[in-house]
């Protein structure tokens, strides 16, 4: 049987090659890092940023000892509250462009760990645009917060807390996921929203956000790049298997732990289509 003058073998034969083609929007996974040497995308390669030196410490190093999985996680040393906004280095690693951006990662602190009495810094989520996310740690406190910077509107900085629960991080050597997702609000619309969660257990919801304006120039605004940051507190932090994408990541299905007391963390989905 033909259909005007194309047989129904080619429209099959089309349609197969035709759903074999990138779609931009499909959900996945842009990059899963497990933060060791060799690690390849970064601005300034991990290996090339441990040297950098401020207030007599190097900016990190590859911690074979303590890790989530693969041969290492990433240890950054932070100098001292002597050096409040001086030892600022950092290295960034892109990612397709997205309106709808989610991360994970694991951390863990050394026992001991002393936060900075105003901001901890650790990483920036940035547009490529006026707009960027800034999570760390507020005021000497352990809670993962983030600071939306130009919102809600340019040269403005709001501060984003636990609202729906707890995003502390044990000062005692256990590692702990984090899951964050931005999703940009259509233009002309508040529909933007924010959320994070601790060990799979969402602590941070915020809905009806208006991140891109067009009278603030930022209505094309997308995610593109994130940067590890090491500024302010005394002691070392360690960062594993840093993700991004445009669908939820998730944690994995359990966690090197410093003592029985701690156990396992139950995952989420972890859902990649691609």
């Amino acid at each position: 049987m033909r259909v005007g003058t194309v047989s129904l073998g080619q429209i099959a034969t089309f349609l197969i090659l035709f759903s074999l083609l990138p779609i931009s929007s499909r959900a996945a996974v842009f990059w899963d890092d497990e933060l060791e040497s060799g690690s390849t995308g970064w601005g300034a390669t991990l290996e090339s940023r441990m040297t950098d030196t401020c207030g007599g410490v190097n900016w990190g190093s590859f911690d074979t000892v303590n890790k989530v999985s693969g041969t290492a996680s990433l240890k950054l040393n932070f100098p001292g509250m002597a050096y409040h906004d001086a030892c600022g280095g950092f290295t960034d690693k892109y990612f397709p462009g997205t309106t709808d951006l989610w991360a994970r990662w694991y951390m863990r602190f050394e026992p001991g760990f002393i936060l900075d009495s105003v901001a901890t810094k650790m990483m920036n989520q940035s547009t490529d645009g006026q707009q960027s996310n800034w999570w760390g740690f507020l005021w000497g406190t352990n809670e993962v917060t983030v600071q939306l910077q130009n919102y809600p509107t340019n040269g403005n900085t709001k501060n984003f807390n636990p609202n729906v629960g707890s995003g502390s991080v044990p000062i005692d050597g256990s590692w702990v996921c984090i899951e964050t997702r931005t999703k940009l609000n259509t233009v002309g619309q508040a529909d933007g929203l924010l959320e994070a969660y601790k060990n799979g257990t969402r602590y941070m919801n915020y809905t009806g956000l208006e991140y891109r304006k067009v009278s603030q120039g930022s209505q094309n605004n997308v995610f593109t790049f994130n940067r590890i940051f090491r500024q302010n507190g005394t002691g070392s932090l360690n960062y594993d298997r840093l993700a991004f994408g445009n669908t939820r990541i998730g944690c994995l299905g359990s966690i090197p732990a410093p003592s029985p007391s701690n156990g396992s963390i139950a995952a989420p989905s972890n859902l990649s289509v691609r």
